[in-house]
């Protein structure tokens, strides 16, 4: 066995999807697993161009151009597969003089999913304004004065009804400042229990409590320290731990729980509420200093039906971002069907009209909107009228697949579910779902 034939050998064995070209671009050799992740053949790869591979070849030549390597990039593949979203990595060979003379190409599934969820835990922004969709003139406007507070030290208050896209704008102010390098930690002020906000705010020392770590533990503005912190759902913070707030803005330190230090923290504060907080004020559910204190440099979201030029922009983006992560078709819109998604005031805002594409593009279709009777709840999206609609619809098609699968029988259907035969019956006559055709279908089953 010579080297060229041992080295096609082991390329061929490796687990990762790789191809070979020449500096050109050309492939010279691929491996079975590529072939498997994209649905190609060997002869309708080898010897063509690797770029028509790309949805879009002309950042891959650019990143190639401007860089000695791609490492971990996220890349769309004209697969014939149903998966199309993959990572790539490509690393040039040189030859003795310095030239490229034959390019790695090594594709993978995962690794963008890891690194996107390592940082989330690792306290970093993900959203940056480029991801922000508008072409309403004042909403841009509202952009442009984002960019140009993000270096400032002094504290924001972003306001705006649920599904406007506040914590959008609070990591994009982040990642657009000096401090995108730094952490950017976000705390939900209505989804901690009130005995707990204290030590996750400030954190505590060894033995503060029953069940406090041996070691202690860091609060959230340590762990921010020479970042951000995003204070979400500002309005619910108990009154008293406003109070400790108000503090740690005006001191600029935090006293862990059942500890005497005042550590120093270096940290950019970025409140947000869906609340009038003015209201709260005077109502006396908010502090009226804290107030002050946080509206320093305020931006107030307009809800989608201000913004309403924006919707068939933000309805074509959400087609082609959520058709790709399913791996679903996009779904045509026709002009009827524009006006009646203009016409809707969209309670839910942003995420409402994200949700519903969702919805559309697993169902294959668009359901229509019900008007002003929709009850839109954030924390309760399954009280959609039509997200019951789908629940129903997508159910009924799974049923119906798994019960072709196992020639309608029950038993083993059921077990496929992971229901009990009765339910599955249940379920069955719910959807109208005749399987007469088939001797296992029979009610006399053993029963759950």
């Amino acid at each position: 066995m010579d080297y060229r034939e041992y080295v096609n050998k082991v390329i061929k064995n490796i687990p990762l999807g790789i191809a070979i070209t020449d500096g050109e671009g050309y492939v010279k050799n691929v491996n079975n697993k590529l072939l498997d992740m994209f649905g190609y053949k060997y002869a309708n790869i080898v010897a063509k161009p690797i770029f028509i591979l790309f949805k879009e070849p002309n950042e891959i030549k650019k990143l190639l151009m401007d860089k000695k390597s791609i490492i971990d990039e996220e890349v769309f593949i004209n697969a014939k597969t149903n998966r199309i979203r993959f990572t790539l990595s490509a690393y040039p060979i040189y030859n003795a003089n310095g030239e490229k003379k034959d390019i790695i190409y090594i594709f993978d599934v995962t690794k963008k999913e890891r690194k996107m969820a390592d940082r989330i835990s690792q306290n970093k922004a993900i959203y940056t304004f480029d991801k922000i969709i508008s072409q309403n003139e004042r909403f841009i406007r509202l952009i442009h004065f984002a960019k140009e507070i993000s270096d400032s030290k002094s504290t924001i208050l972003i306001t705006g009804e649920s599904g406007t896209g506040k914590e959008v704008f609070a990591q994009s102010i982040h990642n657009y400042s000096s401090r995108r390098n730094e952490p950017f930690v976000a705390i939900n002020s209505g989804a901690i229990p009130k005995s707990l906000i204290e030590s996750e705010l400030f954190g505590y020392e060894e033995g503060a409590f029953t069940g406090a770590k041996k070691e202690g533990r860091p609060g959230k503005f340590e762990l921010a320290h020479r970042g951000t912190i995003f204070l979400d759902e500002i309005g619910e913070m108990p009154y008293d731990m406003q109070t400790r707030l108000l503090r740690v803005i005006e001191e600029g330190t935090v006293s862990r729980i059942g500890g005497l230090d005042q550590k120093v923290v270096d940290v950019r504060i970025i409140a947000a509420s869906n609340r009038d907080l003015k209201e709260e004020v005077e109502k006396g559910y908010f502090r009226k200093d804290l107030f002050y204190r946080l509206n320093v440099l305020p931006i107030r979201i307009p809800p989608l039906r201000e913004r309403k030029d924006d919707i068939p922009l933000l309805v074509d983006y959400f087609m082609e971002k959520i058709s790709l992560r399913l791996n679903k078709k996009k779904i045509s819109v026709s002009k009827e069907k524009m006006d009646e998604l203009m016409n809707y005031n969209w309670p839910g805002n942003v995420r409402e009209l994200e949700n519903f594409i969702e919805l559309s593009i697993n169902l294959g279709y668009m359901p229509k909107l019900e008007g002003e009777k929709i009850e839109f709840k954030p924390k309760d999206i399954e009280n959609y009228k039509y997200e019951h609609l789908m629940l129903d619809h997508v159910e009924k098609m799974h049923i119906i697949k798994v019960l072709k699968i196992f020639s309608y029988n029950i038993t083993k259907t059921a077990k496929a579910l992971g229901i009990g035969r009765n339910t599955l019956y249940r379920k069955m006559t719910k959807y109208e779902i005749d399987c007469a055709e088939s001797e296992h279908c029979s009610i006399t089953e053993q029963s759950d």
